[in-house]
């Protein structure tokens, strides 16, 4: 298994680390950070699923609020396709972490707990 699935699986199970989910760009990506410091986004394109690292300085709401048609070539990222991973556990582990962060941006869990709380149980 690749590095980066790994890495992927890793923040599912710790996603409580992940903070900072912000829509950006296009194509439902959305944008946060993993652990207070490492930046990423993730988008579910025409090329399936699609995850970027940003290595550099640049404050994570500034780089979500770039649009995609005017994002500058000089930022420095790091691209991981599942398309080129080609793996049946990427695609799935990817799919995973896509969901998670849909959650976290809604802060479903919150919705969820005071439903349960209000519930007969």
């Amino acid at each position: 298994m690749s590095k980066i699935v790994v890495a992927v699986n890793v923040m599912i199970m710790e996603k409580e680390k992940i903070s900072d989910v912000v829509d950006g760009g296009g194509d439902g990506e959305m944008f946060f950070l993993y652990d207070e410091k490492h930046k990423w986004s993730m988008m579910d394109g025409l090329q399936g699923y699609v995850l970027f690292y940003y290595p550099g300085r640049s404050n994570l709401n500034t780089l979500a609020s770039i649009p995609p048609e005017e994002w500058p070539e000089d930022i420095d990222m790091v691209t991981y396709r599942v398309k080129d991973i080609g793996t049946k556990e990427a695609k799935e582990s990817f799919a995973e972490l896509y969901a998670v962060l849909k959650e976290k941006k809604w802060n479903m869990d919150s919705v969820l707990d005071e439903i349960i709380a209000s519930g007969p149980f």
